[in-house]
């Protein structure tokens, strides 16, 4: 039988914990020849996109694909039984919270502020996640739009969160730690002079060629830059595209993320940069939790699915 979890029951039962933990987990097995990625595949028609990507760890095989923002995942079992389907719009909001959380724990190990440049769906999640996952550290805000900004202050406000927020980047990005930005931009915003000699950034927004975040400046001053798939990121990371055609990206200072979690790799002094892209593989390890704890719990509706015709 195959379990059926609706975004209710994710939000019910799946923590941004869980989703650190998994995360940590997987990319340790990738690093251990344990786990794999597949890139990403998207199917563009009449305006609209299917994207597909997968990825496989310990006895698990799975993909999410969207379109439009609706999310699916299935969960298999490696013999080929599909464990799960899952509502999983939710599930990838904590997914990316936590990944921003622990790209800055492993990266700039130390600190006691963020500032998140975005606050749509996706940048309301990284307030939610530092806040949940750093107890103590200062969360600042930033987005040019006032509709959005009180929008995310009522979902924050609904979850006791509070949102302090800013009126330019400069003023954000000057106050704090860590930098986190999660927008859809097509031309850069975050300047070399922003920043400090030491800050950590998390650029998150960009997994396609034409979107970027960051000014190459930043990408040339930076002592290491962290991805989670070397080859994906050279096809869809705008802001290391931009940076490479301007001559302004060394790729031998480019390392998986999985290498520092494995300690092969150390975080140097300087600028750190986690260039994200979002990945198959974090998405088969946060599915892989979710349908153990909704398993222990006895929750989701089982559902019979047969991919294996027989005329018997």
């Amino acid at each position: 039988m195959t379990l059926l979890i609706k975004e209710s029951e994710v939000d019910q039962i799946f923590t941004l914990k869980d989703a650190y933990e998994s995360l940590r987990e997987a990319f340790i097995y990738e690093e251990n020849k344990r786990a794999i990625n597949t890139k990403r595949i998207r199917t563009s028609f009449s305006g609209s996109t299917l994207t597909y990507q997968a990825g496989a760890l310990e006895g698990y095989i799975g993909f999410k694909t969207y379109v439009r923002g609706n999310f699916v995942s299935l969960l298999f079992s490696s013999d080929g039984e599909l464990l799960m389907i899952a509502e999983s719009d939710r599930l990838s909001l904590f997914r990316t919270g936590a990944l921003s959380v622990l790209a800055a724990d492993v990266m700039r190990k130390s600190y006691s502020s963020v500032g998140i440049i975005g606050l749509g769906k996706q940048g309301i999640a990284q307030v939610e996640a530092f806040h949940n996952l750093v107890p103590g550290a200062k969360v600042l805000g930033y987005t040019r739009s006032p509709e959005r900004e009180g929008k995310a202050r009522k979902t924050l406000s609904k979850l006791g969160i509070p949102l302090q927020t800013l009126p330019s980047i400069k003023d954000v990005v000057s106050k704090v730690d860590v930098i986190v930005t999660i927008t859809t931009a097509t031309s850069p915003f975050l300047k070399r002079e922003y920043v400090g000699e030491s800050v950590h950034i998390n650029a998150m927004g960009s997994n396609l060629p034409e979107r970027v975040e960051l000014f190459p400046e930043i990408i040339k001053a930076s002592a290491l830059i962290a991805v989670e798939d070397k080859d994906q990121a050279r096809e869809e990371a705008g802001d290391l595209i931009l940076a490479e055609k301007m001559g302004m990206l060394d790729w031998k200072k480019t390392v998986n993320i999985s290498e520092i979690l494995a300690g092969k790799v150390t975080t140097p002094s300087g600028i750190t940069i986690f260039k994200s892209v979002g990945i198959g593989l974090e998405d088969v390890a946060v599915m892989k939790t979710l349908f153990n704890k909704a398993k222990s719990r006895g929750l989701g509706r089982e559902i019979e699915v047969n991919g294996r015709w027989s005329p018997e």
